[in-house]
């Protein structure tokens, strides 16, 4: 039909929540990069609040392989790590109760140990979410078993990425915004451009910024997940037809 479409999906906190078991918690999730943790034991703190404000600590352990687990002891659930800022430990204390842990997530010292009633330490290790990495970029995934490996769900669009020198690249910027809307409104906002010729008049020649004019963007993609959009900027309309579409 041609009739409006319902906004419910972007308003109702109850789809919301489902959204969060439906597509937050089986998605890769892109968390940061190998250069945040440089070393062996190297930790890193990232809230995930799709995920039910999840807060997810990674760790380099010690034979390189980086592995992400819920920042949480499995005592009684007190932060292992609280700043958010990257550290080096050589082990992960839990400052409420003394339990400590190994760069692998294994539970190694219990304070009083005997005071326990056949404490299985294997049992209580940190809980683990499923980690891997792509070009550089640490992902985790927050299902019991994932749908898809981390390679099958960035698919051909992405991976044909592969051997661009992300690790060469010597300027980085972190910007963050707090978009007081649910998160498709906010994604979709950026795949259209017939708002372009209003709100951005700097990216649109004067011949055509009558709003008519039929303004685009230079390319459109989608694969499965992931979409793509480009533009070129202030000088588009200069570059050659071939680059267009």
């Amino acid at each position: 039909g041609t009739g409006p479409i319902s906004f419910r999906d972007s308003t109702s906190p109850e789809f919301y929540a489902q959204e969060r078991e439906a597509v937050f918690k089986r998605a890769w999730l892109n968390l940061c990069r190998i250069e945040d943790l440089p070393a062996a034991g190297s930790t890193l703190v990232k809230p995930v609040e799709a995920a039910d404000d999840a807060s997810v600590l990674m760790v380099k352990d010690a034979g390189g392989r980086i592995r992400a687990f819920h920042n949480s002891c499995r005592h009684r659930g007190h932060p292992l790590v609280r700043d958010h800022r990257p550290g080096t430990v050589t082990e992960l204390t839990c400052g409420q109760c003394g339990w400590s842990y190994g760069l692998d997530g294994a539970l190694r010292q219990v304070p009083d140990v005997q005071r326990y009633f056949e404490l299985d330490r294997t049992a209580y290790g940190l809980a683990e979410i499923h980690c891997d990495v792509w070009a550089g970029f640490v992902f985790v995934n927050f299902a019991d078993e994932p749908p898809q490996s981390l390679r099958e769900f960035l698919g051909p669009m992405v991976t044909a990425l592969d051997d661009y020198p992300f690790d060469k690249l010597t300027e980085r910027y972190d910007w963050i915004a707090h978009n007081n809307s649910n998160w498709k409104i906010f994604a979709d906002a950026f795949q259209e451009y017939y708002h372009v010729p209003s709100l951005h008049t700097q990216q649109v020649p004067p011949e055509v910024r009558d709003p008519n004019a039929g303004f685009t963007c230079g390319h459109f993609q989608l694969d499965g997940p992931h979409r793509l959009v480009s533009t070129a900027g202030t000088r588009r309309w200069l570059l050659a037809p071939e680059y267009m579409y």
